[in-house]
C-alpha cells in the first residue's frame, strides 16, 4: 500500500497532495481497466447461456444481444431482447422458483403465471398453455445475468491482481 509522509508544514502538504493526484492519474487507469475486464467477462458468461436458451427450439426463446457499455462509475452489463425475462426466470410454474428469496429487484413481476395474469394468458386460466402444438407449464430458467455475476465474483481478484501487478 502506497504511504505518504506528511509533516506540520505547508510545502510537506503541497508535496502530498502532488502525490495524491499523481497516484490517482495512476490507479484511475487501472480501476477502470478491472471494471470493463470484469463486465466483458460477465457479458459473455451472459451471452453463452442466453445463446444456449435460444437454441432450445421447444421453447421457442428469441436470441438476445447482451453488452457492456461504461457508466459514470464502472460498467454495467445489459441484455436485449423479447424473451430476456422468460430465459432468466423461466414461465409458468418455474417463474422465479430457482432464486427463492434472492429474487432481484426487477421492473416487473416474477412469480408462477405474472406474465400470463398481466396478459390474458393461458396459463393463469388453466396452468398450461400450448406452443407449438406441446403443452406447457413451465420453461427452463437459465438464469444468465445470475451466473454472470456470479463469475465476475468468482473471478474479480484474479483479473484484480493480473491488471494492479503490471
Amino acid at each position: 500500500m502506497k504511504r505518504i509522509k506528511i509533516e506540520l508544514s505547508v510545502d510537506s502538504c503541497e508535496r502530498a497532495i502532488d502525490e495524491l493526484q499523481k497516484y490517482e492519474r495512476d490507479i484511475r487507469p487501472k480501476l477502470e481497466e478491472v471494471c470493463k475486464r470484469l463486465a466483458e467477462l460477465g457479458r459473455d458468461t451472459a451471452q453463452r447461456i442466453f445463446d444456449e436458451a435460444a437454441s432450445n427450439v421447444e421453447e421457442g426463446n428469441s436470441n438476445v444481444v447482451v453488452t457492456c457499455e461504461p457508466i459514470s462509475n464502472g460498467w454495467k452489463i445489459v441484455a436485449s431482447g423479447e424473451d430476456v425475462y422468460f430465459i432468466e426466470f423461466g414461465t409458468g410454474n418455474s417463474a422465479g422458483a430457482f432464486y427463492g428469496e434472492g429474487l432481484p429487484a426487477t421492473s416487473v413481476p416474477i412469480y408462477p403465471g405474472s406474465y400470463s395474469q398481466q396478459n390474458s394468458g393461458q396459463f393463469a386460466k388453466w396452468g398450461y398453455w400450448f406452443y407449438e402444438g406441446k403443452r406447457m407449464s413451465s420453461t427452463t430458467v437459465y438464469m444468465p445475468m445470475y451466473y454472470a455475476g456470479k463469475a465476475i465474483r468468482e473471478n474479480a481478484e484474479r483479473i484484480a491482481q493480473e491488471v494492479f501487478s503490471r
